[in-house]
């Protein structure tokens, strides 16, 4: 029998994050889209995530822990990635919404809405690194997008 007070609460956090993963974010199929799922579970007044499945599981520390450290991991897992691999990324999760990509870019690019995708835990280095990224990959999947459009309007 373990005498560390903090074990019911250690393997329930594992389990909020486990549970994390294999529900949910292990059926999304891109980083983008995955730290995009949980920027819209953080609420920006609190700036605590509310998602009421893990909650009601779990309570809300465990549920919190789990998804704050989570979308931490996402953004470091996609920023492991070479830029063409973070590049293909977000095509495939661009190609995947109903809007126009085109659309989403321009509006990414005027409003810099991709900034909304990052966790309040990230770094200044990995925010910085994140948003020149992003920047770089707008401008190529704009021309890849453009491209498109044009050849099937031949």
């Amino acid at each position: 029998m373990s005498t560390d007070p903090q074990a019911p609460f250690r393997s329930w956090q594992r389990s909020a994050t486990e549970d994390l993963w294999e529900r949910t974010l292990n059926q999304i199929a891109t980083k983008v889209g995955q730290l995009a799922y949980l920027s819209r579970l953080r609420n920006v007044e609190s700036d605590r995530y509310e998602h009421h499945g893990l909650i009601a599981v779990f309570g809300n520390d465990a549920a919190e822990d789990a998804l704050r450290r989570s979308h931490q991991e996402v953004l470091v897992s996609l920023l492991n990635l070479s830029l063409l691999d973070q590049k293909d990324d977000i095509s495939k999760y661009i190609q995947g919404l109903a809007q126009s990509p085109r659309r989403l870019l321009s509006n990414w690019e005027k409003n810099r809405g991709y900034e909304a995708l990052l966790p309040t835990s990230a770094s200044s280095a990995q925010r910085q690194l994140f948003e020149g990224n992003i920047r770089v990959i707008i401008q190529h999947l704009k021309a890849e997008f453009a491209s498109v459009e044009i050849h099937r309007g031949s």
